[in-house]
């Protein structure tokens, strides 16, 4: 397994697990613990997770960070490109000039929306793919077609600092750029593969509202 699908897997694990220890993780990949330090000095440094005795944990939000962004709320809202529900880490907000407010799962869908509504966007707002916190799209970093994709693919995510892009890029690969380079990059995916749109979310069910 490469270092960067173990240290995804890791942080999918963690998430799950809360915490896990080091001979845990030694043992479930099959490699030593130097290589096992090595990707939890590299996570922690992309705030992934955070370093306990002897092993990791995931990171925890606030309380009224927690109630602000809470999942359960999330839950209810569907994207309005592939109708599924968002999640804080890649949660994308569109809003029209008419002051009406569009939701999407994540980045990807987000530039879809983009390329959908045109003119009739007025700002728009994404989560930092490491932190949750949202911030506008148009000054975001964008690291497209990397090996992480937790929602829509071609793999979208955004960052609000370009150096944490650039860390993240050199463990999960992509390419950096700003806006208007994802708005390029999904127009071709789409023109490659479906003129009419992306053909990965028109396999999912429609949001018509």
């Amino acid at each position: 397994m490469k270092a960067t699908e173990r240290r995804k897997e890791l942080v999918s694990w963690l998430e799950k697990a809360g915490t896990l220890s080091l001979s845990e993780m030694v043992a479930y990949f099959g490699v030593s613990k130097m290589t096992v330090h090595r990707d939890l000095d590299w996570l922690e440094q992309n705030q992934a997770l955070k370093r306990i005795h002897g092993g990791a944990a995931r990171i925890e939000r606030p309380p009224s960070q927690q109630q602000e962004n809470s999942f359960d709320r999330l839950s209810q809202i569907k994207c309005l490109i592939c109708n599924r529900p968002p999640s804080q880490q890649l949660l994308y907000i569109i809003t029209l000039k008419n002051g009406a407010q569009k939701v999407a799962c994540c980045p990807h869908c987000g530039i879809s929306a983009h390329l959908m509504l045109g003119d009739q966007v007025a700002t728009a707002l994404t989560a930092d793919f490491l932190s949750g916190r949202l911030h506008s799209a148009q000054h975001s970093y964008f690291i497209m077609d990397g090996v992480v994709a937790y929602c829509c693919k071609p793999s979208i995510l955004t960052f609000d600092s370009e150096e944490m892009a650039q860390r993240f890029q050199k463990g999960f690969g992509g390419k950096i750029g700003r806006f208007n380079d994802a708005m390029a990059f999904l127009k071709k995916d789409m023109t490659l593969h479906d003129p009419e749109g992306c053909a990965h979310c028109a396999s999912a069910p429609r949001n018509d509202d």
